[in-house]
């Protein structure tokens, strides 16, 4: 007995203990013993086995972790192969269009090198007597291949009379009868530039007249009128660049419907004859459109238009360059609207007269940027009494040298309800005056308004003038650059990109 207890004594069992006493050690079989007994075993087993659950689940984990570093460590080196591939690609591509460019149609590139210095010339003597000390090719544009396109060209006979003597119509320079009247120094100026300081100058006249003869209507009356101007304004605000289907239609329509309200909804409003505001009158008599005198109000709210789409150029063309596009859709489309001409001729002198004054450059004028005349002479705009900074002035003249391009460079020749108002010899005029300037007189303003004119307008000017249009891309691209000092300027580098673009895309090898 006595060696039975000392064996239980040494034990650290719980259980075990419980046989110390004599008491415990007959109750050693009983129920409760065993069934404590059992429970004791059953949670030693639930604790190993929660144990055993913790550590596969701490292996699962770190299995996991483990194959979640290797897919992330194989999709980096994956995208860092693909990376490389790509670049190489590039690279090896970029090395291929250094090598050799892309075949364009062999006619068309080995013609321009070879006419520049002779054809041209040909062309240049017979409209203008006097002729600039050293003539170049783009002094007077081609003729255009097709007679479709050429409506506005009519006028260029008549104006030997009495009534045409103010200027030639300012479609076309080749009647140059009071050029030969100014000094030498300002023969490289189209002709009508002139005229339109005039033309301006009535139209303020016009404008002010008007505000006086509107005070004499009824409050109701002066609201409606009210209406239409700033329905206008708000309509030419509504183009949009990237069009859907007839969005920009539908400003068309609302502008067409409110000139059309100052023609026949004031039937009580002076008339007066448009001949002040054309550079030169057409005789009356069966021409398309009216041939007497308009009303004022017809003519008040081409005013407005004009000085809207001259706004709309500035505001949203200069920010963004390819607004221009259908800025100009819209202005031909109303200004060479047939039920709008006026003996005949669209009455878009009003907004070139505008535009004359924003953007000289485009008739040939010069001037030296450091100056004040020179900013003057070349429309550097003034905000109040100081100049605008020279990006806000870049902006100004892209965009309207943009809208410049894309009203001239427009095909009528299909369209039954208009004509063209502005026809792309003005493009091919104004490109030359300013390629035409010499080194010593050229300016920033200058090449950043042909930048503007050429860029993405290549195609349209090559559908009017072919072979021709790439001799004159070549000038303006690379000759006009290629002669100033400041090879490094921005305005200068922007046209050399173009020519690089043009030879990148199209394969027009100008260089």
């Amino acid at each position: 007995m006595d060696h039975h207890a000392s064996r239980y004594e040494d034990s650290s069992s719980p259980f075990r203990r419980s046989y110390l006493s004599e008491d415990d050690f007959e109750t050693r079989n009983s129920e409760d013993v065993h069934r404590l007994a059992l429970a004791a075993a059953q949670a030693e087993h639930d604790r190993i086995r929660d144990t055993a659950l913790q550590a596969y689940a701490m292996n699962e984990l770190r299995e996991s972790q483990n194959r979640l570093q290797q897919q992330n460590a194989a999709e980096a080196e994956r995208i860092r192969l693909e990376t490389a591939r790509a670049l190489e690609e590039t690279r090896i591509r970029e090395l291929e269009n250094a090598a050799k460019r892309i075949p364009k149609p062999p006619p068309r590139l080995p013609t321009p090198p070879p006419p520049p210095p002779s054809p041209p010339r040909q062309v240049q003597r017979p409209p203008s007597p006097q002729k600039p000390p050293t003539p170049s090719p783009l002094q007077q544009p081609p003729p255009v291949p097709k007679p479709a396109l050429l409506p506005t060209q009519l006028p260029p006979p008549t104006p030997q009379p009495g009534p045409s003597a103010l200027r030639p119509v300012a479609q076309e320079p080749t009647p140059a009868v009071k050029p030969p009247a100014r000094p030498s120094s300002e023969s490289h100026i189209l002709p009508g530039a002139q005229r339109y300081v005039e033309i301006h100058k009535e139209l303020k006249v016009m404008r002010a007249n008007v505000d006086s003869w509107l005070q004499q209507f009824d409050k109701g009356a002066r609201n409606t009128i009210g209406d239409l101007r700033r329905g206008l304004r708000t309509a030419c605000g509504q183009l949009v660049v990237n069009p859907q289907k007839g969005d920009n239609n539908k400003v068309k329509a609302k502008v067409v419907d409110i000139i059309r309200k100052t023609l026949n909804d004031f039937p009580s409003q002076p008339r007066v004859d448009p001949s002040p505001y054309v550079v030169a009158a057409p005789p009356a008599g069966g021409s398309t459109g009216h041939n007497g005198d308009m009303p004022v109000l017809f003519l008040w709210i081409l005013n407005i238009f004009a000085k809207a789409i001259i706004n709309q150029l500035v505001n949203e063309a200069g920010a963004q360059i390819t607004a221009a596009e259908p800025i100009g859709i819209l202005t031909v489309s109303i200004f060479g609207q047939k039920e709008f001409l006026w003996r005949g001729i669209p009455l878009i002198d009003i907004l070139m007269a505008k535009m004359r004054k924003v953007c000289p450059v485009l008739w040939g004028f010069r001037g030296n940027e450091k100056t004040e005349g020179g900013r003057t002479a070349v429309g550097w705009h003034k905000d109040g009494d100081s100049w605008v900074d020279e990006q806000q002035h870049n902006n100004r003249m892209m965009g309207l040298g943009a809208g410049y391009a894309a009203i001239c460079l427009r095909d009528f020749s299909r369209s039954q309800v208009a004509i063209s108002p502005w026809h792309p010899t003005h493009y091919w005029q104004s490109m030359s005056v300013i390629v035409n300037t010499p080194p010593g007189q050229t300016s920033s303003t200058q090449f950043m308004v042909l930048k503007a004119m050429i860029d993405n307008k290549e195609k349209s000017f090559m559908k009017f003038y072919g072979t021709a249009a790439l001799a004159a891309l070549r000038i303006a691209l690379v000759d006009f650059p290629a002669r100033e000092k400041n090879q490094t300027a921005v305005a200068v580098s922007a046209l050399k990109v173009i020519a690089s673009k043009l030879e990148r895309d199209h394969g027009l090898q100008l260089r």
